[in-house]
């Protein structure tokens, strides 16, 4: 059963934007608070920070957003956005289109791009500290409900490409799957390029390894001939 898209953001915003000069300060002001996230941190992005980046007053800030929160909330929201539809595009509609090591190249490298675009998305939904309200809570929210859709994508396309895996072996394996992923593509992220590469190419490695004999089960062997009697010798 796919995850239901989560409830519109409006209340992480004081005014919503409404003309495309609104739309660009808040973008702006998006672009300022993952560039600060990135280089310093959560700690590090209040709202004086994102507000200098931004080069803006800090009023400027609360005009749209009530607090830091609720800047952060909001951009998860676009980064959750953004991973959607990635998420919609890297799922084939034909199942049996692309071999195995091509279907999962075709959905991890896009999602290794994204983390590489977005140096502060793990940090953004990462773990907040203190007491959390609606606003707090929106980033760890929005996390289980792209985790939950993805999974559901996995075991949606793991019943197409093998109809006779029971259910709970299924699901079981798109839960594993996307938990390695998730895993390995965050951690990928610390790394310099070149340790990314090959820590990529090692995912690649062990999702075919671990989804091969389920997803491309070995054909049975044809039948054997039937052995010829051998003839008898003649009475002597």
């Amino acid at each position: 059963m796919a995850t239901p898209p989560p409830p519109p953001a409006d209340d992480a915003f004081r005014r919503r934007p409404r003309q495309p000069r609104g739309e660009q300060r808040v973008a702006l002001l998006l672009d300022a608070a993952a560039a600060v996230i990135a280089e310093q941190g959560l700690e590090g992005a209040t709202a004086e920070a994102i507000a200098q980046r931004a080069r803006t007053a800090k009023g400027s800030l609360y005009q749209f957003f009530p607090n830091r929160d609720a800047v952060l909330a909001a951009l998860a929201l676009r980064y959750a956005d953004e991973m959607r539809a990635i998420h919609e595009k890297a799922f084939p509609a034909d199942p049996h289109a692309l071999p195995l090591d091509r279907l999962i190249d075709r959905i991890i490298t896009p999602l290794a791009a994204f983390h590489d675009r977005h140096p502060a998305f793990r940090r953004v939904f990462g773990a907040v500290e203190g007491p959390r309200d609606e606003t707090r809570a929106a980033p760890a929210r929005l996390r289980a409900q792209l985790f939950e859709s993805f999974v559901d994508r996995l075991d949606v396309l793991f019943a197409a490409r093998n109809p006779q895996l029971a259910t709970r072996e299924r699901r079981r394996a798109a839960l594993v799957c996307a938990t390695i992923g998730q895993s390995l593509l965050a951690r990928r992220a610390r790394l310099a390029a070149a340790e990314r590469k090959l820590l990529l190419d090692d995912l690649r490695r062990v999702l075919l390894a671990y989804l091969g004999p389920m997803l491309e089960p070995a054909p049975p062997p044809p039948p054997r001939a039937p052995r010829r009697a051998r003839p008898r010798p003649p009475a002597g």
